[in-house]
């Protein structure tokens, strides 16, 4: 990997929290991932800090956590000094004073001959064709001279990539050498069918529990904490009280540092959000993806985008239309649960075609290093 120079020892990253945990975690895996490529200091803005502390109970060692409303008042005074690297995220709207002082730090750099601070707007993960069209274009402010550059993560080199760690792979390694250490330490046998559950309350909870219960061959269940597993867990004791067909534990609330020992130690999951997706894959773990609802059905469009480059994988055409009509069907709450137990079942052959997409995502590169490469070359 080479070496990187990066001339942008302040960041500024603006994070609000729309859905859940996601926004959070995508926002503090970009964090931690541009600290060791050598940004020096980061505040990380935040309208929900309790959210990012029990992603990451070390935030506030490893960067600057403001809350937002502080933040803003503080972007009003006039000794305020923004960042040299400024990150918006998903269209979240930077406090007219931040605006205001970040306008006024490009002007005197410009006059000065210096660089003038860089800024992105880093928006949501999408495999739709128009996300290629729409990375790395300049918008402008409506009334400030104040650039700022849409940058898109993604799964093509034509976008800005996903956050992956340069010892991704030796921490993959290790992690998966310790599996049965891990899933011992809950409990369970190595030995058995593992997956990994973590959905929302609005999926199709008691397909999937019926699904997961209906086997012959002993599987290990873990489940993600929230009411979404509750309710899987409850129905799972009583389809299987003595569990003799599926041994369910509920995981601990991982630290985002700690996440990827899930996926490295399961068979197949059954996923959710932004962040846990990317996680998923990287891992190479056969998944199921549960989108974050949305009235628009946009949630439909950015698992149908998908499918249609991952599916690409496959070297069976057969395998690669029973997987999607899988992932549709558990998306639109159709999936049988014999169906869902067949794509468990089918797991062990597909993860060929997840490793070979795993592999071109690696292959495509980090985005955190490409958004420092970007900013380096200026508008």
């Amino acid at each position: 990997m080479t070496e990187l120079r990066t001339d942008f020892p302040t960041c500024d990253l603006f994070c609000r929290v729309i859905d859940n945990f996601g926004d959070a975690g995508v926002c503090w895996r970009l964090a931690r991932r541009l600290l060791a490529l050598g940004v020096g200091r980061i505040r990380f803005i935040t309208d929900h800090p309790e959210v990012l502390a029990l992603l990451a109970p070390d935030a506030t060692e490893v960067a600057e956590v403001v809350p937002w409303d502080k933040f803003e008042r503080r972007a009003a005074e006039p000794d305020f000094e923004p960042a040299g690297l400024v990150i918006e995220t998903f269209g979240c709207r930077l406090p007219d004073a931040y605006d205001e002082a970040l306008a006024k730090k490009r002007a005197t750099a410009l006059a000065a001959g210096r660089r003038p601070p860089f800024y992105f707007n880093l928006d949501y993960l999408s495999a739709e064709d128009w996300v290629e069209e729409s990375h790395d274009v300049i918008g402008l402010h409506p009334r400030l001279d104040l650039p700022k550059l849409w940058f898109f993560p993604g799964f093509t080199s034509r976008t800005g990539g996903l956050v992956i760690e340069d010892d991704y792979e030796e921490k993959r390694r290790a992690g998966i050498a310790r599996r049965g250490e891990f899933l011992a330490s809950l409990g369970l046998e190595a030995e058995r069918f593992t997956t990994f559950v973590f959905c929302y309350p609005t999926n199709a909870l008691e397909v999937l529990a019926q699904g997961l219960a209906l086997t012959e061959r002993p599987r290990n269940i873990l489940l993600a904490p929230g009411a979404a597993g509750d309710v899987v867990e409850a129905r799972l004791r009583a389809l299987d009280p003595d569990g003799r067909r599926v041994r369910t534990v509920r995981t601990p609330f991982l630290p985002q540092t700690e996440f990827d020992q899930l996926l490295w130690s399961s068979d197949a999951v059954v996923i959710r959000g932004e962040d846990s997706f990317v996680r998923a894959q990287l891992s190479g773990t056969p998944l199921l993806w549960s989108t974050y609802p949305t009235e628009d059905h946009a949630h439909r469009v950015k698992l149908d985008a998908w499918l249609e480059r991952f599916t690409k994988r496959f070297d069976d055409a057969g395998a690669a239309g029973r997987y999607r009509r899988t992932a549709d069907d558990w998306l639109e709450g159709t999936l049988p649960p014999e169906a869902l137990s067949a794509f468990l079942e089918d797991a062990l052959l597909w993860r060929q075609a997840f490793e070979s997409w795993r592999i071109e995502l690696l292959q495509n590169g980090d985005l955190g290093r490409r958004m420092l490469e970007r900013a380096a070359r200026g508008l």
